[in-house]
């Protein structure tokens, strides 16, 4: 029998938005695969999480590290064996009083020139910790070298646009732990005054004042391919961005993409596997046989509903 066609949607519920009034109507697709679908599994993630509740599952759908804050996901998405790296984002802090909120880095429109002239300006204090830096693309620069080796990283989505506590900041656990909160001063301090920052301030643009590193860690060997695996990203923007339109708009999208593709295969007897991911948990529906009772249920009573599994994330 081939390997199930999983599909994974993160964000499929976010507490600060509301979900659709006719959300049975709105997402049919979705509604009918409820009703094939039980239950399989659920992951549950703790409010100081490092990770989301899609990454650990997907970490481990992948066969991937899938402790919460050590899966090395830069050395994944880049191919990279035999080498600690991590992801080092370009990003705004915005720092009060008596707190430190990290802002979403798409909210920066941060451009590829713009991005290209901080990772030169950057790169230079990593070389020094012996660490090499390279631009994959406006948000996110690869490091690579001994000192992304046994971190503990948090996942910018996490904790985009929320209070950071202090441990977060502070690498504790790891031998490299004061190294990186110095480099991460040093960052601030050169983004202050670099040029960058006085152009953007000029466009009205929030500035570049910080780093933020995750996804750190190494693979020895690269694992096997998922194939079967297919993750829907598309409720991601607006999620983070709390734009509920956008965001109702991108559910339908979804809906009437990824999950009728599902439906089509489950409705052919295919082993599919759905996964809701929200902030809080994620949970994994599965075809199963029904007991009589069950089939009973199903014709007479209340029907798996749209609202309550989202609710549930």
């Amino acid at each position: 029998m081939p390997p199930a066609r999983h599909l994974l949607i993160p964000f499929a519920a976010g507490h600060q938005l509301p979900r659709p009034e006719r959300a049975d109507d709105e997402l049919p697709h979705l509604a009918e695969l409820l009703r094939r679908l039980r239950p399989q599994a659920q992951t549950v993630c703790e409010p100081d999480s490092p990770a989301m509740p899609y990454e650990q599952v997907l970490a481990g759908l992948l066969g991937l590290p899938a402790e919460p804050g050590r899966t090395p996901w830069a050395a994944f998405e880049t191919r990279t064996t035999g080498l600690p790296c991590g992801w080092v984002k370009p990003c705004h802090l915005q720092v009060g009083a008596d707190q430190v909120r990290l802002g979403d880095t798409a909210l920066l429109a941060l451009e590829e020139a713009d991005s290209r002239a901080l990772l030169e300006a950057a790169a230079p204090y990593f070389a020094e910790d012996g660490m090499r830096l390279s631009y994959m693309n406006p948000t996110a620069w690869l490091a690579t070298g001994e000192p992304l080796r046994d971190l503990l990283t948090w996942s910018t989505e996490r904790l985009a646009g929320r209070q950071l506590a202090p441990d977060v900041l502070r690498f504790n656990g790891s031998r490299f732990a004061a190294l990186w909160r110095r480099l991460q001063n040093e960052m601030q301090m050169l983004f202050y005054t670099h040029r960058v920052n006085d152009e953007r301030a000029q466009r009205g643009q929030l500035p570049v004042n910080a780093i933020w590193l995750s996804g750190a860690g190494e693979l020895a060997t690269l694992p096997a391919p998922a194939p079967h695996v297919v993750v829907d990203n598309r409720l991601c923007d607006s999620a983070l961005a709390l734009d509920a339109t956008a965001y109702r708009q991108a559910w339908q999208t979804v809906d009437a993409d990824s999950c009728s593709q599902l439906l089509q295969d489950c409705r052919a007897g295919q082993p599919v596997r759905l996964t809701l991911a929200g902030e809080r948990s994620a949970i994994t529906y599965a075809p199963q046989p029904a007991s009589l009772r069950e089939r009973l249920g199903a014709l007479f009573g209340a029907r798996p509903s749209v609202a309550a599994a989202l609710d549930a994330l």
